[in-house]
């Protein structure tokens, strides 16, 4: 059977598997919203917002005190080496083997104070928001990809939600709430679960989570958003689509 053919149906079956092309852009354009209140990925955002993370920075939140800020500056570097941000470094090494509390984080911003100014700069690099974008992929794309798969979820907006969990938990927090979520269902979509009930009772889990949490407590709505999802029927994520946020209106279209 030529190459040819077969590379055409792996395309195509990836494309139906709800991961491809404006499915990709409509769940991150969700996740833009309930972290930046926008559905223009902000690349250039940064702030300490209070959360016991230090920084929170780029268009999905890297911080500079859970190692994802790390992360994310030496991926910049190893695209753009010698880059305005290089020089932080250090200071975000010398964090990182600091105290963490048991949620992995470390308020300690020390060292960073011109941090915010330097990396607001950055936006014209092209390489500031690709490096931004290879590490999402790598920290919550494809790891939401590889559980989805895993659970058998086929449903684009199954998906949408273990992206956005990912973004939001981290792996740790993930796996504590799919022992939960599975414990309540008794198994997953791949032993027999029903999908929708197995993502009504995650999207139940993950909004107590998020309740009990006083930093977190404010940002129910990333639920409530793909819980109203799923009371529309809107399984596949179909656009156009209207959502309320945080007293907002948005439209994807």
């Amino acid at each position: 059977m030529p190459k040819s053919f077969l590379a055409a149906v792996a395309l195509l079956a990836f494309m139906a598997s709800g991961w491809a092309g404006n499915q990709k852009n409509t769940i991150q354009k969700l996740t833009s919203i309930f972290e930046n209140s926008t559905t223009d990925f902000q690349y250039t955002f940064v702030s300490n917002i209070g959360d016991g993370r230090g920084y929170t920075f780029g268009f999905v939140g890297f911080t500079s005190g859970t190692y994802s800020g790390t992360m994310f500056l030496k991926e910049y570097q190893r695209l753009r080496p010698g880059n305005p941000l290089v020089g932080f470094i250090p200071a975000f090494n010398r964090i990182d083997r600091g105290p963490h509390d048991a949620q992995g984080r470390n308020p300690d911003t020390s060292g960073l104070e011109a941090f915010p100014a330097v990396f607001a700069s950055c936006g014209s690099d092209p390489a500031f928001a690709r490096a931004q974008r290879l590490l999402v992929d790598k920290l919550s794309w494809n790891p939401a990809v590889a559980l989805a798969r895993s659970v058998r979820a086929r449903l684009p907006i199954t998906k949408g939600e273990l992206y956005d969990a990912y973004v939001n938990h981290g792996e740790d927090g993930i796996n504590s709430l799919l022992r939960k979520t599975n414990r309540r269902c008794g198994g997953t979509p791949a032993t027999g679960v029903p999908e929708k009930k197995w993502l009504k009772t995650f999207l139940a889990v993950r909004l107590a989570v998020l309740q009990a949490d006083s930093t977190w407590m404010h940002a129910t709505d990333r639920i409530v958003v793909y819980q109203t999802l799923l009371a529309q029927r809107n399984f596949k994520l179909r656009l156009p689509m209207e959502v309320d946020c945080y007293g907002n209106h948005f439209r994807l279209e």
